[in-house]
């Protein structure tokens, strides 16, 4: 049986997927993660200490599926080469509706390392589901070849969705029902952590509350939630992409000039 290649990140989608593969499919996996700047994803230390957590869990409960999970195969974000179609695939998809930018990098991985097929956790609820949804094939994981030349199929075609019907509330009462529940609750999910615990105000905090797990955010969080403001704007542009690219188009040229002028480096924007 073929090795099933996996974005890991040690968040709610991917081990809900992993654990899936793992011990109700009886399937071998090989995770990836890709580890980021730590001033753009404070949360990567959260992130390898969930995985790690999840490892031995795993091992002390199942350990014969332990056995089918192989090591985690890691890259540093800096270390993926630019790619100028994928980045122009990206740039396009961005005027249709509003995607993250991991999405690029990680089609850049994919093609410089000629993977095809791996697995990545865009569920029912995901911003990122809704530009793919018109284009998903009849498996309901992959895209249709017959969309090949559009921007997304482009960007995405090395990429299995197998959770693209799936909530998180779904996947909480299947891995409830598989007996691996406990396991979940030591995914990581927060980006910007506060005091080691998840901040309220990030993506994927919000994502989290919004999509019905609001009891994994603390007390504050969801106070900060509530209070948010910036956060609310980049949610208001990202519904707007033509005016989202503009403002993303002026931010860069006011940061290009920034960085240009005498005696001003990248650390002091």
């Amino acid at each position: 049986m073929a090795t099933t290649p996996l974005l890991w990140t040690g968040g709610w989608d991917s081990t809900f997927r992993l654990l899936t593969l793992l011990l109700r499919e009886q399937r071998e996996v090989q995770p990836y993660y890709v580890i980021d700047s730590l001033h753009y994803r404070p949360a990567v230390p959260a992130e390898q200490e969930a995985m790690r957590l999840i490892r031995q869990a795993l091992l002390k409960r199942y350990p014969k599926a332990a056995v089918r999970l192989a090591d985690t195969i890691e890259c540093r974000l800096a270390d993926i080469a630019e790619d100028a179609e994928t980045a122009r695939h990206y740039e396009r998809c961005l005027a249709i509706g509003f995607i993250g930018g991991q999405y690029e990098w990680l089609a850049r991985y994919c093609r410089q390392h000629g993977i095809d097929g791996m697995e990545l956790s865009i569920h029912r609820d995901d911003k990122a589901r809704e530009l793919l949804a018109d284009l998903i094939a009849s498996t309901r994981d992959r895209l249709d070849p017959r969309f090949a030349g559009d921007c997304r199929y482009e960007l995405f075609k090395s990429f299995r969705l197998p959770l693209f019907d799936l909530t998180k509330r779904q996947m909480q009462a299947e891995a409830r029902e598989a007996g691996f529940e406990e396991l979940m609750r030591l995914t990581w999910f927060c980006h910007k952590p506060r005091r080691g615990q998840p901040c309220g105000t990030c993506n994927p905090c919000i994502y989290t509350i919004e999509e019905g797990l609001g009891e994994r955010v603390p007390l504050r969080g969801r106070l900060r939630y509530h209070l948010r403001v910036t956060p609310r704007i980049r949610h208001w542009l990202a519904r707007h992409p033509d005016l989202y690219m503009r403002v993303r188009a002026l931010y860069r040229r006011l940061r290009h000039s920034l960085m240009a002028r005498p005696g001003t480096s990248a650390s002091s924007i």
